[in-house]
């Protein structure tokens, strides 16, 4: 009984020690906005992997995410896509309403070799249109040896799907532009990749249809918007979007600045 008595004071004894500390440990409260010192902060908001700013759809719930790589095509007026969307990027034309903007890399003047060079990863992407080639054709590069550069860029985003959109006409060369597509297209078939040529509206056989471009190689601002709805309708059917969002526009038009291309 003694010995009993004994082990009962002693767990008594225990369990008002452990009380004791537990009062004494001070609690912590946070109010919205704070965290307790020492734990991490959460980001407000995520930004696209290479520092591109995300479209006015990054909020919408279901929309495709989107990445695009290319050149000045793609870049738009400011000649590289990392300094936002303007009147003369065609992505302007075909966010919002189910399609969000995510990321990606281009850059006027820029090959496909160096597009798979700078392009860096995006988390999460449903379709990368990938829409390159003139700069290439302009510095005499062939396909053949371009090709390896666009299985680089579809690896390095690693999206669900892949457009690979044409190359407008090239007022300069349009025989070697023709000759380039030709092999282009047979390529993204091979992958079982999506073909898409968006440039019906200014082909005038193997160059820009009067009023449709200012120097030969770019489309105007005009052309832009048409090409921006095109490729729109190309990521909701690729992405699986509802058949009623393929007839739909941007949300609201984009408040932009005219730029010249």
């Amino acid at each position: 009984m003694e010995r009993a008595t004994v082990v009962r004071a002693a767990l008594v004894g225990a369990a008002l020690a452990l009380l004791t500390i537990g009062c004494t440990v001070p609690v912590t409260t946070a109010s919205p906005g704070s965290a307790p010192t020492g734990a991490p902060l959460a980001a407000a908001s995520a930004a696209p992997v290479d520092g591109t700013a995300r479209g006015t759809a990054a909020d919408s719930d279901g929309a495709v995410r989107v990445a695009i790589v290319g050149d000045s095509l793609t870049a738009g007026g400011g000649r590289l896509l990392s300094d936002g969307l303007d009147a003369d990027t065609w992505m302007t034309y075909a966010q919002g309403d189910g399609v969000e903007w995510v990321g990606g890399w281009a850059k006027g003047g820029s090959t496909v070799q160096e597009q798979a060079a700078a392009v860096a990863p995006v988390a999460d992407v449903d379709v990368l249109v990938l829409m390159s080639g003139t700069n290439d054709v302009r510095k005499g590069i062939g396909f053949a040896e371009s090709a390896a550069s666009y299985d680089s860029v579809v690896a390095t985003i690693a999206p669900r799907h892949v457009v690979v959109a044409a190359i407008p006409p090239y007022d300069r060369s349009p025989a070697a532009a023709a000759v380039y597509q030709r092999a282009l297209e047979r390529f993204v078939h091979e992958r079982g990749w999506t073909w898409t040529d968006p440039w019906g509206f200014a082909r005038d056989g193997l160059v820009f249809a009067p009023g449709t471009s200012p120097d030969g190689i770019h489309p105007t601002t005009a052309g832009y918007q048409r090409l921006g709805e095109s490729l729109r309708g190309t990521i909701l059917e690729v992405g699986g979007v509802r058949d009623d969002l393929l007839q739909a526009g941007p949300a609201a038009d984009p408040a932009v600045d005219p730029a010249t291309s």
